[in-house]
C-alpha cells in the first residue's frame, strides 16, 4: 500500500519563491507539504550572485523600475504584473531583513545600490556577490522556525488534475524509491528553470524543466517559451566550470569586455550603454565577436576588472575573485575569459496577479512562471519578482483551500502511475539518459541559441522528434529513474520551445532571428501554448497593458 499524505497545499520547489510562498501560506493557517529534489536550504537560488532590483532609495522610484522593466522586456511584459511587482518590492525587502538577510549597506546604514544593465537609476541591492545564498539562509531559517513540513530528496512524477482542478501529486523518495501520494487541494509550482537543456549553462543540475511540462500536461497555458536568456558572462574554462556564472555586478563595477585584438568592442554595438546594455544585446555582441574571429582560444572574450583594484574587488565581488583564483587567475592582475551561458527562461506557466493559472488550484511562481520579464529579463528582477508573487500566491492559495473540501479520487490512478514507474526500472537494455542529454544539449545550443533562423529551427524540430523516439527506448534502474524521467520531460520541453521560436518571425529581446533581424511592431504580442489532445497548439494574443 502506497503512503498517502493529506494536506491543503503542496509546494513543489524550495528555492526563493517556494520558501516565501510557504511562509505566507503557513501564516495564513494552511497545511503544507513542501517537496524538493534538493536537501533543505539548497536550491538554484543559492547560485544567484547578483542582487534584487528594488526602488528602495532615491533617485530610484517604483515608476522608474516599472519603465525600465517594460523597456528591458521589449514591451512584451504583462504590464499589470510589472506594476504590482515594482510597487510592492520595497516591502518585500523589509520582509527579508526581518528573516535575517543582511544586505550591503553604506557607512551611514542606508542600503548600497548600484545600476545594472538597462537600468536608468541604481536598483540593484546585493549581499556581496552571494545574494542568493544569503537570501536562502534567511528564508530557510524562517521556514524552519514555522515548522513547515519539508520533504527533501523527493521527485514529483505527476500532478493529477481534471476540469475541476488539481487533487493530487505523486512523488518518490530519491534515496529508497518509495512512492508517496499527496492528496491536496492546491499545488504551487515553484520548480525553477530548464538550463540543463543547453550544453553550456549557469544552472544547477537540478534545473531540468519538468515544471513547465507538468503545467502543459494538465492543461495550463504556457507563454513566451521562445525567449531564452543567455547571460553574457559565464566562465569559458576549465571545461568543468564552463558556463558557471560571473555576475553582472562585475560589469556594474568598471568591468570592460575586450576581444582577442585588445578592442573594447561594445562601442561598436551599444555605444551609449556599452557593457551595461541589455543581457540580450551584450550576449549577441560577444557571439558576433567570436563568430567573426575575434574570440579567445576557449571560444569567448575577455572581461577586464583590473581598474577596480584588489581592495574593491575583494569588497564587491569576492566570490568571483575566489572562483578564478582557484584556477590560477588573479583578476586584479589578469583578465577573465568568459562566454555566454544559458541562464534563464523568460517564458513559463501563465499566472495572474495572485499566482493563479487557468487550472483551478494550480499556481505558478518564480522562474517556472511567466509574465514579468517579456522578451528579456533585467538582471536583478528574477530574485525580486519571486518574492512579490510568492507572497501573493501564499495568500491566495490559502484562501482558496479554506473554501473547498478534498476531492475524492480512485486508487487506480495511483496504481497506474506506480506500474508505469515499475515497468521503467525493468528496462535494463536501451540507451543511456546521458546520451540523450548530450545530444539534446548540442541541438539546443547550436540551433536554438543566441542567433536563430528558419532553417536551423526546422532542423532542430526534426532532430527533437527523432530524439523523442530514441528517448522512449532509454534504459532505467532504481538509481537512474529520476534522471531518466527528467530526460523524458526535457525533450518534450525542447519541442515546445522550438515550436514557439518558429512561430515568432521577428527579432525581439533574447529571440534573435537572422532571417528576420528587425523588431516588428505587429509582433508586440505573446505566443501562448496549449495542450490540445497531447498536441502543441500556439495562439497569439495581445500583450496585457495597464
Amino acid at each position: 500500500m502506497i503512503k498517502t499524505i493529506t494536506t491543503d497545499i503542496v509546494v513543489i520547489g524550495a528555492g526563493g519563491a517556494g520558501l516565501r510562498a510557504s511562509i505566507e501560506a503557513v501564516k495564513m493557517g494552511a497545511r503544507l507539504a513542501v517537496i524538493s529534489k534538493e536537501p533543505f536550504g539548497r536550491a538554484h537560488t543559492e547560485k544567484a550572485m547578483g542582487g534584487l532590483n528594488v526602488a528602495i532609495k532615491p533617485p530610484a522610484s517604483p515608476e522608474q523600475h516599472y519603465q525600465d522593466t517594460i523597456k528591458g522586456g521589449w514591451y512584451l511584459n504583462n504590464h499589470k504584473l510589472v506594476h504590482i511587482f515594482t510597487h510592492e518590492m520595497p516591502d518585500r525587502i523589509y520582509d527579508l531583513v526581518s528573516y535575517g538577510v543582511k544586505f550591503d549597506r553604506l557607512p551611514d546604514g542606508s542600503f548600497y545600490t548600484w545600476a545594472g544593465g538597462k537600468q536608468s537609476a541604481p536598483l540593484n541591492l546585493c549581499a556581496g556577490d552571494y545574494t542568493g545564498r544569503e537570501m536562502m539562509h534567511g528564508l530557510a531559517s524562517e521556514v524552519k522556525k514555522l515548522k513547515v513540513p519539508f520533504y527533501a530528496h523527493y521527485f514529483v512524477t505527476k500532478i493529477f488534475a481534471d476540469k475541476k482542478g488539481v487533487y493530487g501529486v505523486y512523488a518518490f523518495n530519491q534515496k529508497n524509491n518509495r512512492p508517496v501520494f499527496f492528496h491536496t487541494k492546491a499545488v504551487i509550482a515553484a520548480a525553477g528553470g530548464a538550463g540543463q537543456l543547453y550544453k553550456i549553462t549557469s544552472n544547477e543540475p537540478s534545473n531540468t524543466g519538468e515544471g513547465y511540462v507538468w503545467g502543459f500536461n494538465i492543461g495550463a497555458e504556457l507563454q513566451d517559451m521562445e525567449f531564452i536568456q543567455f547571460h553574457p558572462t559565464g566562465m569559458a574554462f576549465p571545461e568543468s566550470e564552463k558556463g558557471s556564472l560571473i555576475t553582472e555586478k562585475v560589469r556594474g563595477h568598471k568591468g570592460k569586455l575586450i576581444n582577442s585584438k585588445g578592442e573594447r568592442f561594445m562601442k561598436r554595438y551599444q555605444p551609449e550603454r556599452m557593457e551595461l546594455a541589455g543581457r540580450d544585446e551584450v550576449a549577441r555582441a560577444i557571439y558576433t565577436e567570436v563568430q567573426e574571429g575575434r574570440g579567445t582560444k576557449h571560444g569567448g572574450v575577455y572581461l577586464d576588472v583590473r581598474e577596480l583594484g584588489l581592495k574593491d574587488i575583494k569588497k564587491h565581488i569576492p566570490e568571483v575573485y575566489a572562483k578564478f583564483k582557484k584556477y590560477g587567475v588573479d583578476i586584479s592582475r589578469e583578465m577573465m575569459e568568459i562566454t555566454p551561458t544559458m541562464h534563464h527562461m523568460m517564458g513559463g506557466i501563465r499566472f495572474n496577479e495572485w499566482g493563479e493559472t487557468n487550472i483551478p488550484g494550480f499556481y505558478a511562481i518564480g522562474e517556472v512562471g511567466t509574465g514579468i520579464h517579456g522578451a528579456n529579463r533585467l538582471g536583478g528582477n528574477s530574485l525580486a519578482e519571486g518574492q512579490v508573487f510568492a507572497r501573493r500566491t501564499g495568500i491566495s492559495s490559502s484562501i482558496f483551500v479554506s473554501k473547498i473540501k478534498h476531492r475524492k479520487f480512485s486508487d487506480k490512478i495511483i496504481k497506474d502511475e506506480t506500474k508505469r514507474l515499475d515497468d521503467l526500472v525493468k528496462r535494463t537494455k536501451g540507451i543511456s539518459f546521458k546520451e540523450i542529454r548530450k545530444e539534446l544539449g548540442s541541438i539546443m545550443w547550436d540551433k536554438v541559441g543566441i542567433v536563430r533562423d528558419e532553417k536551423t529551427l526546422v532542423s532542430a524540430a526534426e532532430d527533437i522528434e527523432s530524439l523523442i523516439k530514441k528517448a522512449a527506448k532509454m534504459k532505467a534502474t532504481k538509481k537512474t529513474l529520476q534522471p531518466v524521467l527528467e530526460t523524458f520531460e526535457m525533450v518534450k520541453l525542447a519541442r515546445i520551445i522550438i515550436a514557439c521560436a518558429i512561430v515568432r518571425k521577428e527579432s525581439r529581446g533574447a529571440h534573435f532571428r537572422s532571417d528576420y533581424p528587425k523588431m516588428n511592431k505587429k509582433w508586440e504580442k505573446n505566443i501562448i501554448v496549449k495542450n490540445v489532445s497531447g498536441k502543441i497548439k500556439t495562439i497569439v494574443r495581445p500583450t496585457i497593458k495597464l
